[in-house]
This record gives C-alpha cells, sequence and structure tokens, in this order.
C-alpha cells in the first residue's frame, strides 16, 4: 500500500509539483490547440528542403517573380534544416508536437530561472505563467521559436554565473548556434552585458570574466555562413523601413490590441511591484528591465522577448518572498492534485492532431493549418502549368511556395527582398489605381487568387470585368485566370476535386469555363 504521506508518494502530488507541473503543461496544452502558421512556416520548409537536397545554402531568390535572382541572405538556413528535419520525420504532426515541446522547454526552462532566484513553486508557476500569456501571440512554430529557447538558455546560464562560473563560457556556444537559426542572436551577448554591469554593482568576484565572456559571445555570431554580416543584417532587418511599415507585428505595439493591452499591462504591473518594494531597486535591473520593455515597445514582434526577458529581474528584486514554513498537505488534496495532472496529460494526448482525418488537398491534420486555403490550393495545383505565374495575397505567398513548388509567385513572407517600386505596384494593382491591368500584363500573370474578404472580392470582380475566368471558388477564396489562357486541359481535375469534396465547396459553388 502506497505510503500516505510525504510529497514522494506514487499516488499523490504535493502542491508545489502540481504548480510546477501546470507552468509546463499549460503551455504545452495550448500550442497544441493552436493552429500551425504557414505564413512563414511554409516557405522555411521549402528552404529546408532545398538546402538538404543541394548540400548549399541558397544566396538569390528562385521562388517569385518580382525578385527573382535577387542576393538572399538566408540567415535562419538552420533552423529551416531543423524544421524540415522534423516534417520529413513526423510530417505536420510531427511540427505540431515539436511546437509544444519548444514551448514546454521555453516555460520550463523560466520556471527553472524563477526558482534559481529564490521563488517558492507556487510564486514561480504563477509568474511563469504570466510571462506564457503576453508571450502567446509570439509563440508561432517558424525559427524565433528556437531563438526564444536559446534566449531562455543563455538566462539560465547567466542566472548561474555566481553559484558555476564555469557555465557561463558556454553562452559563446549557444550564440553561435544561435546566429545560424535567427536573428534574435543579438539578444544573447545583451543579456551577458546586462549581467557584467550587474556583476560591476554588486561588487561580485571577478566581473571581467563576465565582460569577457560578452565580447566572445559577440564574437562568436560571426561564426555563420556570412561572417560578421550576420550583424548588419540583424540590425538592418530591424529598421527596414518597408519590414517595419508593412508587416503588422514589425510595427510599434499597440494598446488598442489584445496583445498590446496584455503588454502594457505587465508593465504597469512590473511598475507596481517597484514602487511597493521595500529598498531601492538596483540601476542596473532597473536598465534591463527597461531595455526589454523598449524592445516590446519598438515593435509587437519583440514583446516575447520582455515576456521572457523580465521574469529574472522580476523573479530576483520583485517577488522574492520570505521563507515560510512548510505547511503538511492533507493526503486527499495531494491525491486530488495527481488528479488534476493526470487530466492534463489526458486532454493532451486528446487534442494530439494525429488523432484527426487528413486533409489530402494540404496533407495535414484537419483544421491544423491556417493560411492555406485547401480548396483553392488544389484548383491552383490543377491548373498551374509551366509558365504561369501566380499573384496571390502576400500572407498565402509562402504556402503556394511550398505546395505547388513549380509556381512563381508575386510576393512572399520574405518582405526584405522587394523594393519599394514592387511593394507600391503590389498594392496598387489590388487596389485598382490606374494601370493596374497593365501591371499584371508586364508581370506576365496567368493566375491570380484571391480571399473571401471584401477588398479582395471587389477585386476579383474587376477582373472578371476585365474578362479574366473564374474558375474556383470556396469559402476561403477565389482563383481566376487571364483570358486566352488554355484551361479546359485541366479543368477535368479541379472538377473531379470538387465531386470528392463538394461539402467544403458547395457553399459558394465552382463556376468552371475555358477561354
Amino acid at each position: 500500500m502506497p505510503p500516505r504521506t510525504g510529497t514522494g508518494s506514487i499516488a499523490a502530488m504535493s502542491l508545489a509539483r502540481l504548480w510546477t507541473f501546470m507552468a509546463v503543461a499549460l503551455p504545452m496544452l495550448a500550442s497544441l490547440l493552436a493552429t500551425l502558421s504557414t505564413v512563414d512556416l511554409a516557405y522555411h520548409l521549402r528552404a529546408g528542403s532545398e538546402i538538404l537536397a543541394a548540400r548549399a545554402i541558397p544566396t538569390v531568390d528562385a521562388w517569385t517573380f518580382t525578385a527573382f535572382g535577387q542576393p538572399w541572405v538566408d540567415q535562419q538556413w538552420g533552423a529551416q534544416v531543423i524544421l524540415q528535419g522534423i516534417h520529413a520525420i513526423g510530417g505536420w504532426v510531427g511540427l505540431a508536437i515539436a511546437r509544444a515541446l519548444l514551448i514546454g522547454a521555453i516555460f520550463g526552462g523560466l520556471l527553472v530561472i524563477a526558482r534559481r532566484r529564490g521563488l517558492d513553486a507556487r510564486t514561480a508557476g504563477l509568474l511563469v505563467l504570466a510571462s506564457f500569456l503576453v508571450a502567446t501571440p509570439a509563440l508561432a512554430l517558424r525559427p524565433q521559436l528556437l531563438g526564444m529557447a536559446c534566449f531562455v538558455l543563455v538566462l539560465f546560464l547567466v542566472t548561474e554565473r555566481r553559484a558555476r562560473p564555469r557555465l557561463l563560457w558556454l553562452v559563446p556556444v549557444v550564440v553561435a548556434v544561435w546566429a545560424n537559426l535567427h536573428g534574435s542572436f543579438f539578444l544573447g551577448p545583451l543579456v551577458v552585458g546586462l549581467a557584467w554591469l550587474q556583476d560591476v554593482h554588486d561588487r561580485s568576484s571577478r566581473p571581467h570574466r563576465t565582460l569577457a565572456v560578452a565580447f566572445v559571445s559577440a564574437l562568436a555570431a560571426c561564426l555563420t555562413p556570412f561572417g560578421p554580416f550576420v550583424w548588419a543584417y540583424a540590425v538592418g532587418l530591424s529598421v527596414n523601413p518597408e519590414v517595419t511599415a508593412r508587416i503588422t507585428e514589425w510595427q510599434p505595439t499597440s494598446i488598442r490590441t489584445v496583445p498590446g493591452l496584455l503588454f502594457f499591462g505587465s508593465v504597469a504591473a512590473v511598475i507596481v511591484l517597484i514602487a511597493r518594494r521595500g529598498r531601492v531597486v538596483s540601476w542596473p535591473s532597473l536598465a534591463w528591465l527597461a531595455i526589454f520593455a523598449a524592445i516590446g515597445v519598438y515593435a509587437e514582434r519583440g514583446l516575447a522577448w520582455w515576456a521572457l526577458g523580465a521574469v529574472p529581474i522580476v523573479a530576483e528584486e520583485l517577488l522574492h518572498p520570505s521563507v515560510a514554513p512548510s505547511r503538511p498537505e492533507p493526503a486527499l488534496l495531494r491525491r486530488l492534485n495527481l488528479v488534476v495532472a493526470a487530466l492534463l496529460v489526458v486532454a493532451g494526448l486528446a487534442i494530439l492532431p494525429t488523432w484527426r482525418p487528413v486533409d489530402p488537398r494540404t496533407g495535414a491534420p484537419q483544421g491544423l493549418l491556417s493560411a492555406a486555403p485547401p480548396g483553392v490550393t488544389d484548383a491552383v495545383r490543377d491548373l498551374a502549368q509551366p509558365g504561369d505565374r501566380l499573384f496571390q495575397p502576400q500572407p498565402w505567398g509562402s504556402w503556394f511556395e511550398f505546395a505547388v513548388p513549380s509556381l512563381p509567385v508575386v510576393i512572399d513572407s520574405r518582405i526584405e527582398l522587394f523594393t519599394p517600386d514592387v511593394w507600391d505596384h503590389y498594392v496598387g494593382v489590388v487596389a485598382g489605381v490606374d494601370g493596374w491591368q497593365d501591371r499584371l500584363t508586364a508581370w506576365e500573370v496567368t493566375i491570380v487568387v484571391t480571399t473571401a474578404e471584401t477588398n479582395s472580392n471587389a477585386f476579383a470582380d474587376r477582373l472578371i470585368g476585365a474578362g479574366w475566368v473564374e474558375v474556383y471558388r470556396d469559402v476561403d477564396g477565389r482563383v481566376l485566370v487571364r483570358t486566352g489562357r488554355e484551361v479546359a486541359r485541366n479543368l477535368p481535375g479541379v472538377l473531379a476535386r470538387r465531386a470528392t469534396f463538394g461539402a467544403v465547396t458547395s457553399r459558394t459553388g465552382l463556376l468552371a469555363s475555358s477561354a
């Protein structure tokens, strides 16, 4: 018979262990409930596949007709190889599970840091869950998520620098790997530099060691195929006017959005904790918090770095509680804790996408992908012929590059590749400015895809008025071909697939004709 007391009981779980479990399990559970966005992920998968096949990193664009042949600094090549490797082994389900494991590692690492900084299990668990809530909008599966895992690892090594100083020399190794995964690698040397300021302020032994590690980490970031240029790439991308003006997540965080409200609310909560603290917070800690808050203000994409980066300071400086005497927990309560943990595990297994039927049009379990319209994709795949060019919504560019690799697209998620003129022409075509038809002709566009949104429908109607032929329509969008383009040869395939997936497309029907 198992023991009835003690936190190590086989049939029971202490409240402290339950908080520890929930701080990791709840973020993982939430990630399994979320869709996989293909807006960035799909083109990373294609790049990873081509890198593995050619054993070389691409240096120019070969996927679009507006930037074809333009130089492409594929700094995230390492992440692309990793993501494609997971996809090759486990498919879309494997990627969904990998995201959950990554998120579990990130917030599990934060939990360890909070505990090492002095928090009890309950307070640490609540702090980590609050961090997850603020960071959630930035936790899509893409290279940045791998960068976050590297970031948390650096935070841990910095946390341990006084207890185990030799571990700090692992930071340059982490940064060298990080610099081949994502452009956020500069945060590694930054964190070590901020730790050095703390060491100087606290008059700890050997602060010069921390400064040396920061310097070596900055040099280690150059261990990429691009050498020191990787620094120029990271800085240039963050200040590129086309990126910051056209991509929502690169624009300043707004309090008028839910992510913005959560971010500014968390900053306000930290300010309140500072004001209520019994003694003055050290200026290096204030500088640490201010820098990561500024990163969050600068762009919505940066709010996750605040959510993760603030945890060590908040844990050590603002929430460190006095040690309270432990109280024995009733056996019934400890068993209920175990039941709660077991239910979370069962829920996680139940919502795994592996149980869903696979949609053959996307190759993914139904409902798992976003920005991947299945019916429209199938129609385009059937219609596409050599020499075709696709004009599609920018968020779908990455998906079509992956799903129909033989078909050049107008524009994709690599925003920095395209000149301002290309962006102006792209927006002008959709908006119907003077000369929009001539631009489509100059670009030799033969297939146009639109979404089901009002503005896109107006664009599709303008195309029909100009003589284009609508060959497919469903709840996601419409497919049109240029007048004079021979489509009859491929339309039987489109119609056959409509018969197979009629329940999906029949709400708006399929219009088919040949030019």
